[in-house]
């Protein structure tokens, strides 16, 4: 069920959560605090505003899965949870309630957007010994197993959905460590179908100076008998195909400037879809997705610079939409002048072939001048003045990466080959 709530509410219970930690370290736990812990508050938002060149709002540009984020991004979007912690066992078991409210505004348009409960979930932790020592138990909705590449906000793993499961269970003495999760996507087209996700996690494998991390899934798909209205008039329903994937990471050192991960991934059926533990929902058997990515970051120490590395591969292959080819590759480098102020670049270039029609290329570049907490290249909150420039070819004119501006009029770029968008943006996440 959606909820809707005047963003006014939102920032207030936001700014009153916030208060409330920041005094935190001045006051003397209560006797509640003391036995059970204090709430804690997690979240994101980012928001902002800009317009186009050529007049108008903002535009953003992009082609195939995913668009370069930096100074492209044309809605408004928060998640703001709480854990809280309900009950503290004599045998040191510890219960925790989380809930998150998330909101989106598509075209940034806090007005009309609505809300809804993202995350409802208990976890139990410290419940065993050995193996269990620091496993966690859990049931509920939650954001579940969701790595991304960051400058293209594209998930390559999304387990969120309606489930339970446990994780981190120690494999011996290497360090590594095992998780289960039986989730429930929703059948979004509403057609009586039903699928169970099995997604299993290995993570922390010891390999040399880096360790890997396989996750695997199976899914399951079922569906209800046909349906009748009452003439009588009998409604199929849709076949619900299942599905499987294997997922490899290798995270490493880069030398002492920072770190990188490269990724294999590969879906059949359900899971055939980039984004693989969610379930493809108009899927058939035989249908498969290949992705291969790198994702770099780099923070030499005693250094100004800071630089993010983006590079992702996908093959898609459907029986009966056809096959796609989308590729993107891109980085942002970004140079701290003082602990707070500096600036920022961002590059990119993606290419994506549909089964029909011919292959759309688009490149991107966005100068921006931030203020941070901090030298890093994750650190926020950060503000940004920006102004971004693309330029894409014949075959990407008209489609969806420029048929709409940010309020979701008509684009002003629409039938040409280039354009750009002068705005602010905040990004935060806590």
């Amino acid at each position: 069920m959606a909820y809707k709530f005047r963003i006014t509410q939102i920032a207030a219970a936001a700014m009153l959560v916030a208060g409330a930690m920041s005094f935190a370290d001045d006051v003397v736990p209560t006797a509640v605090q003391s036995v059970i812990g204090s709430v804690t508050s997690t979240g994101y938002f980012r928001a902002g505003w800009g317009v186009a060149g050529k007049g108008g709002t903002a535009e953003c540009f992009g082609v195939g899965y995913a668009k370069f984020r930096l100074g492209n991004e044309c809605d408004a979007y928060a998640e703001i949870g709480l854990d809280i912690p309900v009950f503290n066992q004599s045998n040191g078991a510890q219960w925790v309630a989380h809930t998150m409210i998330q909101a989106d505004a598509p075209y940034s348009d806090w007005g009309s957007n609505k809300t809804n409960f993202a995350q409802n979930y208990i976890s139990v932790s410290h419940f065993g010994d050995g193996a269990l020592k620091d496993a966690v138990l859990w049931a509920g909705r939650r954001y579940y197993d969701r790595p991304d590449l960051h400058m293209l906000d594209y998930k390559y793993l999304v387990g969120d959905g309606d489930g339970a499961g446990i994780e981190n269970i120690a494999l011996g003495n290497s360090g590594a460590l095992f998780s289960y999760a039986l989730m429930r996507p929703i059948d979004t087209a509403h057609t009586n179908r039903t699928w169970l996700e099995n997604l299993f996690k290995v993570s922390n494998v010891v390999a040399g100076p880096g360790a890997f991390t396989f996750n695997a899934g199976a899914t399951f798909g079922d569906k209800a008998d046909d349906t009748a209205n009452a003439n009588g008039v009998i409604t199929p329903t849709a076949a619900a195909k299942n599905g499987w994937y294997l997922s490899a990471a290798f995270d490493h050192p880069v030398a002492d400037l920072g770190s990188n991960r490269v990724g294999l991934q590969y879906g059949r059926g359900a899971n055939a879809t980039g984004n693989f533990s969610q379930v493809n929902q108009s899927a058939t058997t035989d249908d498969s997705t290949t992705q291969i990515f790198d994702n770099i970051t780099l923070e030499p120490k005693n250094s100004n610079w800071t630089l993010m590395a983006h590079a992702v591969y996908r093959k898609d292959k459907y029986e009966t939409a056809g096959d796609d080819t989308w590729w993107a590759i891109g980085a942002r480098p970004q140079y701290h002048f003082t602990d707070i102020f500096g600036f920022a670049t961002e590059v990119g270039y993606e290419s994506f072939k549909p089964d029909q029609g011919s292959t759309q290329t688009l490149g991107k570049v966005t100068f921006a001048l931030t203020a941070a907490a901090g030298r890093g290249a994750y650190a926020r909150p950060e503000l940004r003045l920006f102004y971004t420039y693309a330029k894409w070819n014949d075959a990407a004119k008209n489609g969806a990466m420029n048929s709409f501006n940010s309020d979701g009029t008509a684009s002003v770029y629409n039938g040409a080959t280039s354009g750009s968008s002068i705005g602010v943006q905040a990004e935060a996440w806590w």
